[in-house]
């Protein structure tokens, strides 16, 4: 495994962790209510959290179609 690589899981990793707790956020607190932060969460969050989620779980796969070294 390349240094590259490394970054790049780390990378993933860490988005998918926080964009966990802004899910978290949005379930737990008021700003549910708020138009903005639901546009936000449905448009924006939920795609990059699933996204990086199978990234991360299928890495290798991705890494060698994508041909990221």
């Amino acid at each position: 495994m390349q240094l590259n690589q490394i970054k790049l899981r780390r990378f993933l990793r860490w988005m998918h962790i926080i964009f966990g707790l802004m899910i978290m956020c949005y379930i737990y607190s008021p700003f549910n209510q708020v138009v903005w932060f639901q546009l936000l969460m449905k448009w924006f969050v939920v795609p990059l959290i699933t996204l990086s989620g199978i990234w991360i779980w299928k890495f290798y796969f991705i890494n060698d179609v994508l041909k990221i070294k």
